[in-house]
């Protein structure tokens, strides 16, 4: 006789659920981290068209020229800002992968737990058993030593 295997085919199955949602976890960082870094990027990029426009030494072709600068800026504002709300979107998507990592790993210490509960409650029934044995045998010796 052995103890039961459900706890342990469950513990498995939670330990795999862990290890997706930190697979996840693992790609939701490296988004946030390359929305931060073309955040960075266009940030850079505005600074320096607007101290370009800003410089005395800048030699103007013209209305066109300017409109298209101004275009050009407003186009990287407009930029920054949609980046800014997709890493606010990741890092919502990320602090939701930590709550479900935090469920899971949970869940894999319950099981883990009944597991552990399931091998001692075993090994304790088969001590009792054994022991059940070990008296019996000896009773039954007893019983053999007094009739001789």
């Amino acid at each position: 006789m052995k103890p039961r295997q459900c706890w342990s085919v469950l513990e498995g199955k939670a330990q795999q659920k862990v290890s997706q949602v930190q697979a996840d976890i693992v790609r939701a960082r490296t988004v946030l981290e390359t929305l931060n870094g073309s955040y960075k990027r266009l940030q850079f990029l505005y600074e320096e068209y607007r101290l370009q426009g800003a410089g005395a030494s800048v030699i103007t072709h013209g209305m066109q020229d300017a409109m298209n600068h101004r275009q050009f800026m407003s186009q990287l504002m407009t930029l920054s800002e949609r980046v800014v709300q997709d890493i606010d979107k990741a890092t919502v998507a990320l602090n939701a992968l930590y709550k479900k990592m935090i469920e899971a790993e949970g869940e894999r210490l319950k099981m883990q737990t009944l597991d552990e509960q399931e091998i001692l409650a075993f090994q304790m029934h088969s001590r009792k058993r054994e022991q059940r044995s070990m008296d019996e045998l000896g009773v039954s010796q007893f019983n053999r030593i007094g009739r001789s």
